[in-house]
């Protein structure tokens, strides 16, 4: 059985990202701005320049939205495979 998920695509003001196509996430300030770059499957690390190509930039608040949907996505997702640790705390 296929896994199953509320949402898979985010989308505010500013950006749509295809929850599938994350890798991961860093933190970043942009010219002083707090925010994170969204890596994604499409996005290219340049060796020259030390940095990441074609990264999608998120800045505060929305940042926080959607870490938080990402947290989601990927709960949903994996949520099968999870350890409980309800009982450890």
């Amino acid at each position: 059985m296929g896994k199953a998920v509320s949402e898979s695509i985010y989308s505010d003001a500013n950006v749509i990202v295809a929850m599938a196509d994350v890798q991961h996430i860093e933190k970043h300030d942009k010219n002083s701005i707090p925010g994170i770059l969204v890596i994604t499957s499409h996005t290219k690390w340049n060796f020259e320049r030390d940095l990441w190509e074609n990264a999608i930039w998120i800045s505060e608040p929305e940042a926080t939205g959607f870490r938080r949907a990402w947290c989601d996505y990927r709960a949903e997702l994996e949520a099968d495979t999870l350890m409980d640790l309800s009982a450890q705390i």
